[in-house]
């Protein structure tokens, strides 16, 4: 038996030394053959190259501030994320926290272009409490196609004959509404309850259901605007953002929209509309900026904040 086993060893120990002096590229050795190794090479350089194609892509298709990133999530968690994101506390913001309800502002204040990431509900509110207002808006274009959409069937409400007679010549609409539709603009108005001041115009039939595609981002954010044909069938829409309950130095009524009273924390909280109570209490308490919008939204969903 040892005769055999120090055979073996020998035959072992000469294959080895074999192997070391080829390269280490003998069947069996520590190393692949030449042919082997470019094979195996080329396969490694391909893996990697489709590896780093694959992170561009996911780089391209997911980064910090993409419009819309987490709008998909809905608004109570796009707003429980946009808290948390800057280390503020969200109870503290329910419960009227000065040194959380700063730390959000600030953060946003100092990096506005994060704001894109959420619904554009949430968005444009970030950028009313923080003050930066439009500043490095960005829609996505799911949300550009929607808003041309919705005027686009306005459009073809207001301008049916009998419609339009009626809503030109009834006497319970504002003054300023038949001079903007003699010049061709379009009233865009979400049906139910509108955040922001703006137009209440002929009853159901001449505003749109907001629980129908990315209207659900609409409501709360343009809310209710005029929509001016522009040039390449575009619309341009100029708007202000601000809120009928807020302080009389935001641009409010003074607290005179009594329907509006702040819902205390945890209320708020356990309400139907959780964000929007919050953001109510947020703006009753005086946080915020009122802003201006200058949109042009295109035919392909595009929208170009000016």
């Amino acid at each position: 038996m040892d005769i055999f086993q120090n055979l073996l060893n020998t035959v072992r120990a000469k294959y080895k030394e074999a192997d070391r002096a080829t390269g280490g590229w003998l069947p069996g050795g520590g190393v692949a053959s030449p042919l082997t190794r470019a094979k195996q090479e080329g396969e490694r350089k391909l893996a990697q190259q489709h590896q780093q194609s694959i992170d561009r892509q996911s780089a391209k298709d997911d980064y910090v501030g993409k419009p819309g990133r987490f709008a998909g999530q809905g608004q109570f968690l796009n707003a429980l994320r946009a808290i948390t994101t800057t280390g503020a506390n969200p109870i503290g913001i329910m419960q009227g926290n000065k040194t959380d309800i700063k730390k959000t502002a600030e953060y946003y204040k100092q990096f506005p272009d994060v704001t894109n990431e959420y619904d554009l509900n949430t968005n444009m509110f970030l950028r009313y409490l923080s003050g930066v207002g439009s500043e490095g808006l960005q829609i996505p274009q799911n949300v550009g196609t929607q808003i041309y959409q919705d005027i686009k069937e306005q459009e073809k409400k207001i301008m049916d004959p009998a419609t339009r007679e009626n809503v030109l010549n009834s006497p319970y609409n504002p003054a300023y509404i038949k001079p903007n539709l003699l010049k061709g603009n379009v009233p865009v108005y979400y049906l139910g309850q509108s955040e922001t001041k703006g137009l209440r115009i002929g009853g159901p039939g001449l505003t749109l259901v907001k629980d129908i595609g990315e209207r659900k981002q609409l409501d709360r954010s343009l809310g209710s605007y005029w929509a001016e044909p522009g040039e390449n069938e575009s619309y341009e829409i100029k708007d202000r953002y601000n809120f009928g309950y807020a302080p009389k130095n935001k641009e409010g009524f003074g607290g005179s929209l009594t329907r509006f009273n702040p819902t205390p924390g945890f209320a708020a909280l356990i309400s139907p509309d959780p964000a929007a109570q919050l953001g109510r209490n947020l703006v009753k308490a005086g946080y915020g900026t009122p802003y201006s919008t200058n949109l042009q939204v295109r035919p392909d969903g595009q929208v170009v904040v000016r």
